[in-house]
């Protein structure tokens, strides 16, 4: 398991006292401090649809909820579970 990396620019608070149920808190994003970070660190970055970005997951300690970037990689030789190939001929199929 690898060191845990927090995200630069995005910090969590906890919901204000006497918000309603539904707010779970406050995210604020320092766009300047965000980008710098994301510059520095190119190797956390994920790519999706062409878009760099930074995937990070949302859990909760024993000071409330927080950030973490999620550096999660599948191993490499894993191999894909293969699918039924479908055609025509299929009888076994309810359709």
């Amino acid at each position: 398991m690898s060191d845990t990396i927090y995200p630069k620019g995005l910090r969590l608070f906890p919901p204000r006292e006497g918000a309603p149920d539904f707010v779970k808190g406050t995210l604020i994003v320092t766009l300047n401090e965000l980008i710098n970070f994301g510059k520095e660190n190119d190797h956390l970055l994920t790519e999706y649809n062409g878009q760099k970005q930074l995937k990070c997951q949302l859990l909760e300690g024993d000071k409330g909820i927080y950030l973490k970037v999620d550096t999660w990689k599948p191993e490499p030789n894993q191999q894909p579970v293969a699918q039924p190939e479908i055609d025509g001929n299929n009888s076994d199929l309810p359709f």
